[in-house]
């Protein structure tokens, strides 16, 4: 048994999740609260930071298993589109974790539930500190994936917005980062995925490559391309044609 909260549990049933690295379950317990069962495919040390706004942990031990109060809603991922109250309670839930300097480190789409007029960040396997334009990109890059991008309403909540020149060079750094890690091929080892949650994390390295592309693809660039493929030097082409500031 793991914990002793099972052993007069009322239900316990599997949870479809859509997290790649936990098995998940549904617990009823004895006094009718729900909480999930989360149990890491690979152990793990649990972390030792108190988070703000994040669901209370009932129980766990060495091998990292958890059982963690249920939170009512759906998933953002599910839920899109939503209202700009909503946005407007995912900020505030970034801005309670940012404002004590730490990160969630997992903002995907389906770690944040959204119901009951508020937000919640669940699956609190790897927070840590740094940077919150590194979080901030990631969030932006998750919800690329799924074809959206943040609001306005998102930053009120939050409480500021930081420069997009300056989030856009975190997002383009993360996204190499992301590109260039073993994810996607432990993703691709794990038998126990389902084909369209594997055949999600295909579609979402795709969309990463190809927006990582776009970053570079400006008009000098393509011009210069263009004058390469014909063999002709840049400094070349501008001796012969003389000065272009008059014309």
């Amino acid at each position: 048994m793991l914990f002793p909260q099972l052993r007069t549990a009322v239900h316990v049933e599997p949870l479809q999740g859509e997290g790649l690295t936990n098995v998940l379950h549904l617990v009823t317990l004895a006094d009718g609260r729900k909480a999930v069962l989360r149990r890491p495919k690979v152990a793990r040390d649990l972390p030792k930071f108190v988070i703000p706004g994040a669901p209370e942990v009932l129980a766990h031990n060495g091998r990292g298993d958890v059982l963690v109060e249920y939170v009512e809603g759906r998933t953002l991922a599910d839920a899109l589109p939503v209202s700009e109250e909503v946005w407007r309670s995912i900020g505030l839930a970034f801005r309670r974790v940012h404002r004590v300097g730490l990160l969630h480190n997992d903002v995907n789409l389906h770690n944040i539930i959204v119901g009951g007029g508020k937000a919640t960040l669940i699956d609190w396997d790897n927070p840590g500190q740094g940077n919150p334009l590194d979080e901030l990109a990631a969030f932006e890059e998750h919800l690329y994936l799924h074809g959206t991008v943040l609001p306005q309403a998102f930053w009120s909540g939050y409480g500021s917005k930081p420069d997009p020149e300056l989030l856009r060079a975190h997002r383009i750094a993360g996204c190499i980062g992301w590109l260039a890690s073993e994810d996607w091929r432990e993703w691709e080892a794990d038998a126990t995925l389902r084909p369209e949650q594997l055949a999600r994390v295909r579609n979402w390295r795709r969309l990463l490559a190809r927006w990582l592309a776009d970053q570079f693809r400006t008009d000098y660039l393509a011009a210069e391309v263009a004058v390469l493929q014909h063999r002709e030097r840049p400094e070349d082409r501008h001796e012969h044609s003389g000065p272009q500031h008059g014309q």
